[in-house]
């Protein structure tokens, strides 16, 4: 007799969705894997490996390494991948600098996953936003690093590829913890919520960086609170991770000690649910 099928849904939240990877410890250490991924922004990217046949394990050592200081990520990406820097960059008229997202997401997902979102392990979705129409889009086939560029595309930071001529940008915008395309046919939906809040004040005045992204959490934070209000899945995590800001990265393993007590919390709530159904 086959176990429950189990929907996860991995929100959007910068560095705070380096919290997703204990999260996905949890299924390992239960010996369970999710029917279907719908994943957004950072839980897009994180997703994509887990769908893809990683384990959570490997997905920690993977980030660890990528992310254990500034220098071993330079190392990775201009020698071991040996990356041209213009690759990475776009520049979209005077002052307008970004990230390329599709060649972010191919350097940072493992080389070892498939190439397309429909021969993943795992049923998988990535959440975007197609600016042009103000709608949200589910992408589940095609090029992986192509749908997690779109995903990721932070608006003024990183620049998403283009589908049939527009332009995508964050799924965050629309749709930041997608649980609802982690529902059809599931006997049990997940959700793991990294939006938090914008990060206390450190000094007398906040950066304009800081100010952007923040107002970006709050946006998130609110569109999640509203979808949840509506039609709550039946477990949703929320890490306690305010004290990071969406560009720490670098504090990978701050952020795995302070989503402890979250992946306890879901351990506990997930085996709960089982035993119900069984």
């Amino acid at each position: 007799m086959s176990g429950p099928r189990i929907g996860l849904a991995l929100g959007g939240g910068s560095a705070r969705g380096l919290a997703h990877i204990p999260m996905l410890e949890v299924f390992d250490e239960l010996g369970i894997k999710p029917s279907v991924i719908a994943g957004c922004s950072i839980g897009a990217l994180v997703g994509a490996a887990y769908a893809g046949g990683m384990s959570a394990r490997d997905i920690r050592e993977w980030a660890e390494r990528l992310l254990s200081n500034r220098l071993s990520a330079l190392r990775y990406a201009f020698g071991e991948k040996r990356v041209n820097p213009f690759d990475l960059l776009a520049l979209k008229g005077l002052g307008s600098l970004h990230l390329q997202g599709e060649a972010l997401a191919g350097l940072v997902l493992p080389g070892t996953l498939p190439k397309l979102i429909e021969d993943l392990a795992i049923p998988f979705k990535v959440i975007a936003t197609d600016f042009d129409t103000m709608a949200e889009i589910v992408l589940q086939e095609g090029p992986l690093v192509t749908a997690v560029g779109a995903s990721i595309a932070i608006p003024g930071v990183i620049l998403g590829p283009k589908y049939d001529g527009h332009a995508y940008v964050d799924g965050c915008i629309t749709n930041p913890v997608p649980f609802d395309h982690a529902r059809q046919g599931m006997d049990i939906v997940v959700a793991v919520d990294v939006t938090g809040r914008p990060r206390p004040a450190t000094g007398a005045h906040r950066g304009n960086m800081e100010l952007a992204v923040g107002s970006l959490f709050i946006l998130f934070h609110q569109v999640a609170g509203l979808r949840r209000a509506i039609n709550p899945p039946d477990i949703y995590i929320r890490p306690a991770l305010d004290g990071f800001s969406g560009g720490d990265f670098f504090r990978i393993k701050d952020v795995m000690v302070q989503a402890g007590p979250a992946k306890d919390q879901l351990k506990r709530e997930l085996e709960a649910r089982i035993l119900a159904i069984a």
